[in-house]
């Protein structure tokens, strides 16, 4: 009985200290809101999308509108009488690269014709359709792949390996040149060298022996400060199987480019033009970049043909204001050249300075401004002569061009 009894208040006490930890006491003012519940948020995971071949693929062009006006005193109308002529021009160009690890490839076409010194198609001829050729089709290795120096091995039919000046006195800027070529560079943050080489296939020959080139270039680049670079150096050219053999004329119009010439072969009743001399042009060039609040640059360049008796040397000396790159941006510059007749060969030189070819002299002024990110304006005037070595001193050559050139 005494047990009984002891687990029944033993029961009753256990049951009333539960009760008494489960009840809520009657809260005294507002009830406070529960603290939010943090919710852990998951960490993104980057997924590498595997590339497909658009991602090793890019695309550019450009396309000029051009307008021009020529005043040529060596050039008669019907009547006798100096003429201008006016024209406008078009020239559009499409290049696609393909790069996959340390090889690119590339291929460019462009409006023209055979001329390999210019891309410009006239228009105005009863609305015909326009030539498209192959202007680029090159492969291109690079045996240090990321490094900041370089080493490169190029093949096909390339765009100008060698380093080029403004208004340059041996290259025309459109001239896509053949061959094999290697490009080096390295330095460091005050010098860099540069070293190019280039073996050219000019014209393979059926029966003769073919024409070539080779190249050979070292240049030193300096940067004294951020505001002032000075680059210097220097080229030479053989060019082998030229002298005595008929001159390359793409429009067959035995044409020289104003290099002499004696007699060559015989067509039928025509005897072509044999060139006279062998080329071997050395040439030394220098160009100064300031930073005066704009940019501003100076540059020339030298040659000689040491294999040439005469007419054998020419020059070329300019000066730029401003950068026509971001909207709204100007550029203007002035240069002036004097190139002899047998300095270089002239087939490959600027076909706007006198009309093209060697034997000329004169000024070069133009300004640019840069409209939109991708659309620039030009104007361009030469005030030339050519036929310089002529007994009369020459005739007068003024041409003006204005361009509008869109590029993507």
């Amino acid at each position: 009985m005494k047990q009984s009894t002891v687990v029944f208040l033993a029961g009753i006490v256990i049951s009333g200290t539960a009760w008494t930890q489960t009840s809520v006491t009657p809260a005294q003012g507002p009830v406070a809101e529960p603290a939010p519940v943090a919710v852990p948020v998951a960490t993104p995971v980057s997924v590498k999308v595997p590339k497909t071949w658009v991602d090793y693929i890019t695309f550019k062009g450009d396309v000029r509108l051009r307008g021009e006006t020529i005043n040529d005193d060596s050039k008669k109308n019907s009547s006798g009488e100096d003429y201008t002529r006016d024209r406008a021009r078009i020239r559009a160009r499409l290049k696609v690269e393909a790069k996959v690890n340390d090889l690119k490839v590339g291929i460019r076409l462009s409006t023209g014709g055979a001329d390999p010194v210019s891309g410009n198609q006239t228009l105005g001829d009863g609305f015909q359709k326009k030539d498209i050729r192959l202007d680029l089709a090159y492969i291109d290795y690079s045996f240090l792949g990321d490094s900041p120096d370089e080493l490169r091995a190029i093949g096909g039919k390339m765009e100008n390996p060698l380093i080029t000046m403004p208004d340059d006195l041996v290259w025309d800027p459109d001239l896509t040149p053949e061959g094999l070529a290697v490009k080096a560079r390295f330095g460091n943050d005050f010098v860099t060298v540069l070293l190019n080489g280039e073996g050219l296939f000019i014209q393979e020959r059926d029966a003769q022996k073919n024409a070539t080139g080779l190249a050979g270039q070292a240049a030193l680049k300096f940067q004294f400060m951020p505001e002032i670079g000075l680059t210097v150096g220097g080229t030479y050219l053989a060019y082998q199987n030229i002298q005595g053999y008929d001159v390359i004329d793409w429009e067959n119009k035995n044409n020289s480019y104003g290099n002499s010439t004696i007699p060559g072969s015989v067509s039928g009743s025509t005897t072509n033009k044999a060139w006279a001399d062998e080329f071997t042009p050395v040439m030394g060039f220098v160009q100064l970049d300031l930073w005066l609040g704009f940019p501003i640059s100076f540059y020339g360049q030298a040659l000689t043909n040491p294999k040439a008796d005469a007419n054998k040397n020419g020059y070329m000396g300019g000066v730029s204001l401003g950068k026509a790159k971001t909207p709204k941006t100007f550029e203007v510059g002035y240069s002036y050249t004097k190139l002899e007749k047998d300095a270089t060969l002239g087939m490959f030189t600027d076909s706007d300075r006198w009309g093209g070819g060697t034997d000329g002299k004169g000024s070069k002024f133009y300004a640019k401004y840069q409209i939109t990110k991708n659309l620039q304006a030009c104007a361009t005037f030469f005030l030339d002569q050519k036929k310089i070595s002529a007994a009369d001193g020459g005739t007068n050559y003024n041409r003006l061009q204005i361009d509008l050139q869109a590029a993507f």
